[in-house]
């Protein structure tokens, strides 16, 4: 994660990570700025200098989730094949970790037309680490990989199964053996 500066940058980042526990917590349409202050150990005021709704904050939690993927993609020294899976390693992280949150958040970015921008940025890191083929070809293998995440994390809801990292990144990758 990058180094946070300046007190609004940290308020900002403390704000978002007490959003993300509650919402993961509670679901997202059962939490308050109250509540959030509270977690946050802030004025309500101070939260609404930042967001003005929890709509706008959950943009924010999942515009920042994106960008600290991208930033670990921009700054790993991986490419092609080796990032594409780092990636998905570190979104199965992430989704281990908040996987209600996760889920909601996904379902949300590809409803919305305004949050779906984000998610577009990683197909793009997907397709820019693909081996140089048709243009239909590699759309396929991103929607196969992407496809890959969203069905393992769905199938795990639906059968109530814990969500382990290392089982999911471990599944990830062997359906990834033949799209990569």
């Amino acid at each position: 994660m990058p180094e946070i500066r300046g007190k609004r940058a940290r308020s900002r980042m403390i704000i978002m990570h007490a959003a993300k526990e509650l919402f993961e917590e509670k679901g997202l349409n059962h939490v308050t700025f109250n509540d959030i202050a509270t977690r946050a150990d802030m004025c309500r005021t101070t939260i609404f200098n930042h967001f003005s709704t929890i709509n706008e904050l959950m943009l924010a939690v999942m515009e920042q989730e994106v960008n600290d993927v991208l930033s670990y993609c921009g700054d790993s020294r991986q490419e092609g094949e080796d990032l594409i899976r780092s990636m998905f390693e570190m979104l199965i992280d992430d989704t281990c970790n908040y996987p209600v949150l996760t889920a909601k958040l996904v379902a949300n970015s590809i409803i919305s037309e305004q949050e779906r921008p984000s998610l577009a940025k990683l197909e793009k890191v997907i397709a820019d680490n693909l081996p140089d083929m048709p243009d239909r070809e590699k759309e396929q293998k991103v929607i196969q990989l992407t496809g890959i995440y969203y069905g393992l994390v769905n199938h795990y809801f639906i059968n109530n199964y814990e969500f382990d990292r290392r089982k999911m990144k471990r599944k990830f990758n062997e359906m990834a053996n033949s799209i990569l």
